[in-house]
C-alpha cells in the first residue's frame, strides 16, 4: 500500500516539476521588438526586387541592435552578398548604405547554421537609440552583378533592445 502510495506522490511531484519549468519558461521575456523574413519565390532574388521592413518604434529610451539574416541554400554561386540598404525614418530623411554579407569562407564552407539551408545572423547595425517614434522602413535590394541571384532562399530583420 505504501509503495502504490508513494509512486502516486512521486508522479504528482513530477508532473508539478514539468508544469513549473514550463511555466518559468515561458515566463522569461525577449528583448525582441521585431522579427520578420521575406521569402523569395523559387529561392530567387532578382535584382529588381525590395525587400521591405516596417518597425515601429515608440520607446526612445531603449538602445536596439539590428540583425540581419540570410538564408540561402547550395544553389547560390558566391562567397557573399552585396546589398543596397536604405533606411527611412518617420520623418522622410533617407539615409543609404552598401556592404557585404560573407556567407561562406574561400574553400565554400557556408558560416551559417543548418545543412542544405543555411542561416547566418549579422550585427546589421550597432545598438542605436532611434531619435522619434514612428515606423522605420528598411528596405534591401541584392547588389550582385547577376539579375537574378539563385540560392538565396529568405532574408529577415530582428531588432532587440539591449540590456
Amino acid at each position: 500500500m505504501k509503495t502504490a502510495r508513494n509512486r502516486h506522490s512521486i508522479r504528482i511531484m513530477g508532473i508539478f516539476a514539468v508544469w513549473a519549468i514550463l511555466f518559468s519558461l515561458s515566463a522569461c521575456s525577449s528583448n525582441e521588438i521585431f522579427s520578420e523574413f521575406y521569402s523569395f519565390p523559387d529561392a530567387q532574388w532578382d535584382a529588381k526586387d525590395t525587400v521591405r521592413f516596417e518597425v515601429p518604434v515608440s520607446d526612445l529610451f531603449n538602445a536596439y541592435a539590428i540583425y540581419l539574416t540570410v538564408r540561402n541554400n547550395n544553389q547560390y554561386p558566391f562567397r557573399n552578398l552585396w546589398l543596397f540598404a536604405e533606411l527611412q525614418k518617420p520623418d522622410g530623411t533617407l539615409r543609404l548604405d552598401t556592404f557585404s554579407v560573407k556567407l561562406a569562407d574561400v574553400y565554400g564552407k557556408w558560416y551559417g547554421n543548418g545543412v542544405s539551408l543555411y542561416s547566418l545572423s549579422i550585427l546589421y547595425e550597432k545598438p542605436v537609440q532611434y531619435p522619434d517614434t514612428g515606423v522605420y522602413v528598411y528596405r534591401f535590394r541584392q547588389g550582385m552583378r547577376a539579375r537574378v541571384l539563385e540560392g538565396v532562399s529568405d532574408l529577415g530583420l530582428r531588432v532587440e533592445t539591449v540590456d
